[in-house]
């Protein structure tokens, strides 16, 4: 049962040290992009080992589509 945690915190660690690239270069805005999909990408896989259900964005990606056309 512990799998879970481990590879949470192996995550945890990949995100924080992905954008230190960008950060070091000076490329503030990618380095705030890459900061914020990563926090998406980390949270959602949480919610995921945590078994928690995720809604569907369909609707709303429906209702984006049919506004657009």
């Amino acid at each position: 049962m512990k799998l879970p945690i481990y590879i949470v915190l192996i995550y945890a660690v990949v995100v924080m040290l992905d954008p230190y690239g960008l950060l070091k270069r000076g490329n503030m805005r990618d380095f705030y992009i890459c900061s914020a999909l990563c926090l998406v990408s980390f949270s959602l896989a949480f919610a995921l080992s945590m078994h928690w259900e995720i809604p569907s964005p369909s609707p709303l990606i429906v209702h984006i589509v049919q506004m657009l056309f």
